[in-house]
């Protein structure tokens, strides 16, 4: 998983690409650790270039859940590829996750 802090529809965001699995924990909780959820309680993440997701990388899309939630914000996923909305779908992300 490679990760960019970018402009995603007009707002910071964050772009994911690449396969995110189990491996790309520490890089994913890097990528916590430098957002600022307080100012930036909703985060616009594109997907549009992850190719795969394993069971490890939905939990930490969980974990990103939480921490928006509990700064009053959500997710805002664009661009997801149909088999990796399915993927969080079936973990009932879209719970927490507005797809655009």
């Amino acid at each position: 998983m490679e990760y960019a802090f970018t402009t995603v529809d007009g707002c910071d965001g964050i772009l994911l690409s690449g396969r995110c699995t189990y491996e790309d924990g520490n890089r994913f909780h890097d990528m916590l650790r430098d957002w600022d959820f307080a100012a930036n309680p909703v985060v616009r993440i594109d997907l549009r270039f992850v190719t795969f997701i394993d069971s490890a990388a939905i939990g930490m899309m969980f974990i990103l859940a939480n921490r928006c939630r509990e700064a009053g914000g959500h997710i805002v996923a664009s661009g997801a590829p149909p088999h990796i909305v399915r993927a969080l779908r079936r973990a009932t992300l879209d719970r927490y996750i507005e797809f655009r």
